[in-house]
């Protein structure tokens, strides 16, 4: 199944979205946060983790929705969690966490904001912060582009590459296959029911073949 061609990241949407989530009182600067989101995906030095990205992800978001705890907080942390990219820096997500921390003081309710950073920080990809239902959605959004077709998955991979010009290829492939065999030594790569029985296989799929498409390639 093809990616989604719907637009899901409009300025309607995400105006919808944040100011349903204002404090009382508090002043919408919905407008600029938008454009300040657009301008981060837009970067130049940006292959992969651009608008599509994200485009991407509140699609399958979209797709089930109805079985998160607080939808709003996860569109959100979807929306802001890529917002900051520096290549080859470990600290991307904390500091993409920040941003909207600081951007939603005195605008959200304290407990969401916390919650929006702490699912940001788990597309981290480490194993932590995945104490309840909605990261583990989080992650598996995240993480979705995983299951997709073929050549689908291959055009991100290449994109990926791409996102790291610091890196030969061989430490690229050395980091990278290391997180991807990471996830395929899990007991389940998605770990929510709704993506594993969705995605699990093509998942797997994709990356064997990825294995010896790089075999091939050297």
């Amino acid at each position: 199944m093809a990616p989604k061609a719907a637009d899901t990241t409009g300025l309607k949407r995400f105006q919808a979205l944040w100011q349903r989530n204002l404090l009382d009182g508090a002043s919408d600067d919905s407008t600029t946060i938008y454009q300040r989101l657009l301008a981060g995906y837009g970067e130049p030095n940006r292959h992969y983790h651009t608008l599509e990205h994200i485009q991407h992800c509140i699609g399958m978001f979209d797709d089930c929705k109805q079985l998160i705890s607080e939808p709003d907080a996860l569109e959100l942390a979807i929306w802001f969690h890529d917002v900051i990219l520096v290549a080859g820096r470990p600290d991307n997500e904390a500091m993409s966490a920040k941003l909207y921390l600081e951007i939603s003081a005195a605008v959200h309710r304290d407990e969401m904001r916390q919650l929006i950073a702490r699912l940001i920080m788990a597309t981290l990809h480490n194993g932590d912060q995945l104490d309840d239902a909605d990261s583990i959605y989080m992650v598996d959004i995240d993480l979705s582009s995983f299951g997709l077709p073929w050549d689908y998955f291959l055009r991100d991979s290449l994109n990926l590459r791409a996102e790291n010009p610091q890196l030969d290829d061989e430490d690229y492939q050395l980091n990278q296959t290391g997180f991807q065999r990471g996830l395929l030594a899990r007991p389940r790569f998605f770990l929510s029911d709704y993506f594993h029985d969705r995605y699990e296989q093509q998942a797997r799929d994709n990356l064997a073949d990825y294995f010896e498409y790089l075999r091939n390639s050297a």
